[in-house]
């Protein structure tokens, strides 16, 4: 499984309408065409942050869904220039890989942690591995549990319209906790994620 983990800048006053028009319209036409989004949030601290993670099962298929979405599709072609009107940006991507499975999600209220130690350094995944253990125990002791661990994968972006940072090597662990928790581990920045109403990880 190749998944691009997506962080994207929009215009506050629009995030419900993009989150909205994403899950009813383009979400599920890009599904029918062989993605899989495992997890959209709405960031829990700026109002003009969402992050989507879209899954294929390899890049081949990245390449044929994504050009029959945004190249060829009537449905992009038909509701681009709103959606585009409200992002500010959208090359925050990195490319990744899931290290392991992907955990059934809280059947309760939750929040999602993202936690991340990615670095321009080329024994970047080596070291963000070495943190493992720290990331496990905080999430543990904070209350929660792991939904999956990403590794950043160095194939090269096979549909360059849509840029994604490269060079960069680590890992991005998700969490779901009852409620927000301190989760301070050296070299990992936290992020506080707020499930959609349509997000599988939550």
């Amino acid at each position: 499984m190749i998944v691009d983990l997506r962080d994207y800048t929009v215009r506050a006053e629009h995030r419900d309408q993009l989150v909205a028009r994403c899950e009813q319209l383009l979400f599920p036409e890009q599904e029918r065409l062989g993605a899989r989004f495992v997890g959209a949030f709405r960031d829990a601290d700026d109002a003009t942050r969402v992050v989507w993670l879209r899954a294929m099962p390899d890049l081949e298929t990245r390449r044929a869904v994504l050009t029959a979405f945004y190249v060829d599709g009537p449905m992009w072609q038909a509701h681009r220039d709103e959606v585009n009107g409200w992002l500010v940006d959208t090359d925050d991507v990195l490319l990744v890989r899931p290290v392991g499975e992907l955990q059934a999600p809280a059947t309760g209220p939750a929040i999602v942690a993202m936690l991340s130690c990615v670095r321009r350094d080329p024994r970047g995944r080596e070291r963000a591995a070495a943190r493992e253990p720290a990331v496990a125990a905080a999430i543990t002791a904070a209350g929660g549990r792991p939904l999956v661990t990403f590794e950043t994968d160095p194939a090269a972006n096979n549909f360059p319209r849509h840029p994604i940072r490269e060079g960069e090597h680590g890992r991005v662990w998700f969490a779901t906790l009852p409620r927000r928790a301190a989760l301070r581990i050296d070299g990992v920045d936290t992020r506080w994620l707020v499930p959609t109403s349509t997000s599988r990880m939550r």
